[in-house]
């Protein structure tokens, strides 16, 4: 039986990482996972990256087939890619015809003709829906993207670059139409080109919204917190802010770091803020966390087990029981004591004094 020799080059290409090569020999003439050869080689050109970047200098080949009982890709022959020192892994399904590559796409059940021990992490290529070549892509459908790609630029760069408060209020402004026409952020809807805008344009968004309606706030809390003395006052500090706290979203709470007197985000493809309404924002921001953790480890009703069980048990969420509030502790404390039950501090065991 003759061999399969372009597939063998092909596959030459895919162990040895070879993206110049997969974009020359590769035919032009076949969809790849539903989308265009430069888009589909794009994308591994990534996974190629993350390899190089783990230590990788060749990928490993196994073969085998889609596991899945209920995918109709069932049974369809692929390889598995996997990185000779990060053991990182790619699985990947090809349609054949002959001698002829129909199709190459990623498997999520697949499974090797031998027994693999010792993986690291499953690579994944994502594509947008209107990465799809079947996807209408009209003039307004292209206005759109283009405009959204030219207004991301404006706030995202590198190097990355500091925005004040009134820079985001105005970005937001100019783009209100923009994002409107687009249809704006869900996550549950599927990606598209001009997800990176709509997605922060909703963080900034966000932002300005929670630091146009509580920034008098943070500056009275601020002024307050500088005057606090004893925890009894403390404890009267944070329960009074609890609720402004709260509103305030994930990236603001958990991405920023504080460089100097701006503030640097962590987070991929986000701003990074400078200007007073941000200081302000963040002083606050930060005193509460500090304090509030600090006093959640001397208050909490929980063991480390029995707050670990709260956090991944959906009956609490149900219930309305929030672990990680002191307020719930606190009440729930002065609850006990009133039928006589003292509870001793510290009962999250790991606390560090």
């Amino acid at each position: 039986m003759p061999l399969n020799t372009y597939l063998q080059t092909m596959l030459n290409y895919f162990t040895s990482m070879d993206i110049d090569k997969l974009r020359f020999y590769l035919k032009e003439a076949y969809s790849y996972e539903d989308t265009t050869k430069e888009i589909f080689l794009n994308k591994l050109e990534d996974v190629f990256n993350a390899h190089k970047k783990s230590g990788d200098t060749e990928l490993l080949i196994y073969k085998g087939a889609c596991g899945s009982k209920t995918c109709e890709n069932c049974g369809i022959k692929g390889y598995r890619f996997v990185g000779n020192h990060s053991k990182n892994y790619l699985d990947l399904l090809f349609i054949m015809e002959g001698d002829e590559i129909k199709d190459i796409f990623h498997c999520v059940e697949f499974e090797t003709n031998v027994e693999l021990d010792d993986l690291g992490e499953k690579d994944s290529m994502y594509f947008d829906l209107d990465d799809q070549v079947k996807f209408p892509k009209t003039p307004e459908y292209w206005a759109r993207v283009y405009a959204a790609t030219a207004a991301f630029s404006e706030i995202i760069t590198t190097p990355p670059k500091l925005i004040d408060f009134e820079e985001l209020s105005y970005w937001v402004d100019k783009h209100f139409e923009l994002n409107t026409r687009i249809g704006g952020y869900n996550i549950f809807r599927p990606s598209m080109k001009w997800s990176p805008f709509s997605s922060l344009y909703a963080d900034l968004n966000e932002d300005r919204v929670y630091i146009s309606t509580h920034i008098k706030e943070f500056i009275q809390a601020n002024n307050s917190f500088e005057q606090i003395s004893g925890e009894q006052n403390l404890i009267d500090w944070l329960l009074k802010y609890e609720a402004i706290y709260e509103e305030a979203s994930l990236e603001l709470k958990y991405t920023f770091v504080k460089e100097g007197e701006n503030y640097i985000s962590e987070k991929l493809h986000s701003v990074n803020y400078t200007g007073e309404k941000f200081i302000q924002t963040f002083n606050f921001i930060n005193s509460y966390q500090e304090n509030n953790e600090k006093l959640l480890k001397k208050y909490s009703t929980y063991t480390v087990e029995e707050e670990t069980e709260a956090h991944n048990n959906l009956e609490y969420f149900r219930e309305g029981i929030d672990v990680d509030s002191l307020r719930f502790h606190l009440e729930k404390r002065k609850a006990l004591e009133n039928i006589g039950i003292s509870l001793p501090f510290y009962l999250i065991t790991d606390y560090e004094n």
